[in-house]
């Protein structure tokens, strides 16, 4: 029952409030939580204080319901449609136990676009509790998770051309992953490819230049005359 005024006071009121606004019926909610229906209606009810955090990480990430939703500022079913509503048509959810993982700092390695600037681009880059996302240049951004692969997309500080780092999820449990990433090349400003790693641990350029291998494998600049020939289908189809 959703009080006249649209507040709710309680997690487990919200909770209520959420399965009714997705339409999920107790029983569908058990088989997939693996729990008795019985406990999925204690959990709703705030009188029983049923209702953990882990029930809550668990509902969210098998519906891509928001954590936000849950914040003592969320007060109002129309907070939370709004959330639930912006939640429903993307791909990305706040998955905090992949997140856990991901907090802290870590070392981007990857070949620089011009081989005069550096041998190796060592990019030191700190992901934050509210997955906004922080180089040690001031390139500023945020981490999107998907259910097989992250984005990580930053806007340059100077250029503000956006870059996107995409890796796997399965590939960061041990410290480091490849990587592939779409930016701007810092000397033509054209659209280049690479692939790198991630690491909590710091190589030296040389180190990181092993582990890399040749340039021509990891990296891709895209052919000007592309743009030529697109440009040229409009003149005349214009």
């Amino acid at each position: 029952m959703v009080p006249e005024d649209g507040i709710l006071y309680t997690n487990e009121e919200k909770l209520s409030y959420v399965f009714k606004q997705l339409k999920l019926s107790t029983k569908e909610i058990a088989k997939c939580l693996q729990i008795s229906a019985g406990l999925v209606s204690q959990i709703q009810n705030p009188y029983n204080g049923k209702l953990k955090n882990i029930h809550l990480y668990a509902i969210a990430h098998a519906y891509h319901v928001p954590m936000e939703i849950f914040k003592e500022e969320i007060t109002h079913t129309a907070q939370i449609d709004t959330l639930l509503k912006r939640s429903t048509f993307s791909p990305f959810y706040e998955d905090y136990q992949l997140l856990e993982k991901l907090l802290g700092q870590w070392y981007f390695y990857s070949y620089p676009s011009n081989p005069n600037l550096a041998k190796v681009w060592s990019t030191q880059t700190i992901i934050h509790e509210d997955f906004t996302v922080e180089d040690m240049h001031r390139n500023r951004g945020r981490l999107y998770i998907g259910k097989k692969q992250s984005i990580i997309l930053k806007e340059s500080n100077n250029s503000k051309n956006i870059t996107c780092t995409v890796f796997d999820n399965n590939r960061i449990t041990y410290g480091s992953f490849p990587f592939s990433r779409i930016a701007k090349s810092n000397n033509f400003n054209r659209e280049i490819l690479s692939f790198g790693f991630c690491s909590r641990k710091f190589f030296s350029k040389e180190q990181a230049s092993r582990i890399l291998g040749e340039l021509s494998e990891v990296q891709l600049q895209l052919d000007y005359s592309l743009i030529e020939r697109i440009s040229s289908t409009i003149i005349m189809e214009g």
